[in-house]
């Protein structure tokens, strides 16, 4: 399923976002990075429906987003928040079942997505006593569990340790490969460089680059969208990048 926008801009209070005119397309990662406040999760909420734009359109499949319905979009999409909500005396398997509420309840399903994040042994664990890193893991089998083909992540690795953060990072490349569209924001530069096909740079609501992760992430953008000067350095990995901050 490809998303699109179509001069979409938004206002609310101070902010304003856009023009945002791209096209992501179906089986890629694109990442949204960008300094705090640049307009990052608004992006995706209006991706998602959550918020509508001013002017300009959103669509999925050639289907505006604002035509859909909340079952229609449940259907092509799934959100990762980057907030963590504690719902009052939910389970694991709860969280599971909101999300997947489509699937009826699939036990192998359920196992095999909070499997794929290594907590199939906490399926029954009051989810408000998990650790933030835990509840965050939950979140995204949630996601994986609910099996939209568009898959929305805001900073999926918030409050994870390095190892499970690879742990994501390797998920993400194995949904991509499996025919998923990921949109994420994120934060680590160098996870961008590794995963992402597409990258869009924003900064104070206004579109910086946007483009192949190749054409796009290199220091001229970076130095525009950050206070920070950049230089980058090779790796094992490829190209990494660094920066000293402007003051």
């Amino acid at each position: 399923m490809k998303v699109e926008l179509e001069d979409v801009t938004f206002r609310v209070s101070s902010f304003s976002l856009g023009p945002l005119d791209f096209s992501v397309e179906e089986g890629t990662i694109t990442a949204i990075i960008g300094k705090n406040g640049s307009g990052k999760s608004t992006t995706l909420k209006l991706i998602h429906g959550d918020l509508k734009p001013n002017t300009g359109s959103v669509s999925i499949d050639s289907s505006k987003v604002s035509s859909l319905s909340s079952a229609e979009l449940a259907e092509k999409t799934s959100f990762v928040w980057q907030e963590i909500y504690n719902p009052m005396s939910f389970s694991v398997r709860d969280v599971m079942n909101v999300s997947g509420y489509k699937r009826g309840n699939d036990e192998d399903s359920m196992g095999e997505a909070l499997e794929s994040v290594g907590l199939s042994s906490l399926i029954d664990m009051d989810f408000s006593v998990l650790s933030g890193g835990e509840r965050r893991l939950v979140t995204v089998a949630a996601a994986i569990y609910q099996d939209s083909e568009i898959m929305i992540m805001d900073e999926p690795t918030n409050f994870l340790d390095i190892d499970n953060q690879i742990v994501v990072y390797k998920l993400l490349k194995r949904l991509r490969d499996a025919g998923k569209t990921l949109i994420l924001t994120m934060h680590d530069l160098d996870a961008v460089h590794n995963l992402a096909d597409s990258v869009l740079i924003l900064r104070g609501g206004r579109k910086v680059a946007w483009g192949s992760t190749s054409s796009t992430l290199n220091i001229e953008n970076l130095n525009k969208a950050f206070n920070v000067s950049f230089h980058s350095y090779d790796t094992v990995n490829g190209s990494a990048f660094a920066g000293s901050y402007k003051g």
